[in-house]
């Protein structure tokens, strides 16, 4: 490998090995630390490496194909074989797994609450009972929901919607990887990468994937990460606000993105400011038009789904460590073990340090910057700073959940395609 990047391919397969493969190996408190620390590394050693060597990382994305055309036909077949292949290869898992409330509710709860409110006109937002929360309002944000009305009026599998808009994400990628490099073995092996994580997650996690929807999300991120480097107001606009109207964990982020325009990008952080507002606006207004209280409660009702994540699974045994505090990931096991208190404080405990985290994290990027801007490209310095927060976000998570830690890989993957270099054997 060239130019000290290698550490970061040694990283990205740390993240893999301790996320999917090894997940747990060394112990439910020791593992998540090892997993942490890898996403963290990913973040900060290109700022090493640009201390010594400039110009090694890519700062904004070319506006026409680098690759030949007939490289560009060879690269887009490869990824249209191996999305066919692998629809074929998940229909078998929908057909093992269907879509049962009793493993998760996210699917069930999408379809007869957004979608079928949707469908009769009724206020999406309005309060809901069942379903274990008691009476609030539902939580998920419009691009959580919005893309299953396809599947929802076309009568096809709810499921298909997260693969192939993950896919439509990995082709607008694989695009911009053919409009930044000349090397049809480089650009494969990059495109490549995606595909290897979404085929880890199908393969190892069979059953979460067939009932959770992150595959979008994880798409949604992936289109984040390579839209930071575009030259287009509107790339970078679309590209921030699906994710943000699906999770709630980039609000500690935004602020760094937008406040690190100043003053080098003034005129910038007024365009894309005033873009993204208007579009989150114009998305969010008519639900808020018609439920103005649509966000009251739903802190409560996550707060009660913790307490019974913490209190263990239903099929464990008395006495059992909660299944999903303990398979390796975040923190919430430190927490359960360590911290003194009952139940409910310990999950007061570490919902309040992901709060501080957060903000300190915040206000930690925000001064960093002031002092690396003369080394690190302002937009390449926005998506370390979103692994970064990401990485810690996730952490702290009162729960755990397996497929929530898939979404900051799709970061790593966008930090190892800004490297202009890669592997030697790649870049000839």
């Amino acid at each position: 490998m060239k130019n000290n990047t290698w550490p970061l391919y040694l990283a990205f397969v740390v993240e893999v090995l301790f996320l999917f493969y090894k997940k747990g190996e060394f112990g439910p408190l020791v593992s998540p630390i090892i997993l942490i620390l890898a996403g963290l590394y990913m973040a900060v050693w290109p700022y090493i490496i640009l201390r010594k060597q400039e110009n090694i990382f890519l700062e904004y994305n070319h506006d026409s194909l680098q690759l030949k055309p007939k490289d560009v036909r060879i690269v887009f077949s490869v990824l249209l074989v191996v999305a066919v292949l692998m629809g074929c290869w998940i229909k078998g898992f929908m057909i093992q797994f269907p879509v049962d409330i009793k493993h998760s509710d996210i699917i069930p709860f999408i379809e007869k609450v957004y979608l079928e409110r949707f469908d009769k006109s009724e206020p999406i937002y309005a309060e809901v009972d069942g379903f274990g929360y008691g009476k609030s309002h539902p939580g998920y944000l419009p691009f959580h929901w919005i893309f299953f009305l396809i599947s929802y009026y076309l009568h096809i599998d709810h499921r298909w919607v997260p693969f192939l808009l993950f896919m439509l994400s990995t082709a607008i990628y694989t695009y911009v990887l053919c409009c930044n490099f000349s090397s049809i073995k480089q650009v494969l092996f990059l495109v490549l990468l995606p595909l290897f994580i979404v085929f880890t997650v199908y393969f190892e996690n069979s059953s979460d994937s067939m009932h959770t929807i992150e595959i979008m999300i994880m798409g949604y991120y992936l289109l984040l990460g390579i839209s930071l480097f575009s030259r287009n107001i509107w790339a970078q606009a679309i590209g921030l606000v699906l994710p943000s109207l699906s999770r709630y964990a980039l609000a500690f982020w935004l602020p760094v993105h937008f406040l690190n325009m100043i003053p080098k990008q003034t005129k910038r952080f007024f365009q894309l400011g005033f873009l993204f507002l208007f579009i989150l606006l114009l998305v969010l207004l008519p639900f808020l038009f018609q439920v103005p209280d649509m966000f009251d409660g739903i802190n409560n009702a996550y707060a009660k789904a913790a307490l019974g994540e913490w209190n263990g699974q239903d099929w464990q045994e008395p006495g059992d460590k909660p299944f999903q505090l303990f398979r390796g990931l975040g923190l919430a096991s430190w927490y359960y073990e360590c911290y003194n208190g009952t139940l409910l404080e310990k999950i007061q405990a570490i919902k309040q340090h992901l709060v501080y985290v957060s903000i300190s994290v915040l206000v930690f990027l925000l001064i960093a910057f002031r002092f690396v801007q003369s080394r690190v490209p302002g937009n390449l310095y926005s998506l370390l700073a979103l692994k970064f927060s990401l990485t810690l976000f996730y952490a702290f998570m009162i729960i755990p959940y397996n497929y929530l830690n898939w979404v900051p890989m799709m970061l790593s993957i966008v930090i190892l395609s800004r490297i202009k270099e890669g592997f030697n054997f790649l870049s000839h």
